[in-house]
């Protein structure tokens, strides 16, 4: 079978956790910072529509693509660990 080493190596590329950002222009800025601008960014470019069918409900839709260079734009970058 596959090497415990391969497998280790497997388990790592494919954690949830792998990819973080960081803000040059602001380092001491850290997850918290991120998820606070990450939720302006997409409240900002976030639209509200009404669902119809059986019972009328509203649904946020988020623009992620722009939600994303709003991060760029305030100078998020992804890095891999």
């Amino acid at each position: 079978g596959p090497s415990l080493a391969t497998a280790l190596l497997l388990a790592a590329l494919g954690g949830c956790d792998s990819t973080h950002h960081q803000n040059p222009s602001h380092p001491n800025f850290g997850d918290s910072e991120y998820k606070n601008d990450l939720a302006q960014c997409r409240k900002q470019n976030s639209k509200i529509v009404i669902v119809s069918g059986y019972d009328d409900r509203s649904e946020t839709q988020v623009d992620e693509a722009k939600a994303q260079s709003c991060m760029t734009e305030r100078g998020w970058q992804a890095v891999s660990r």
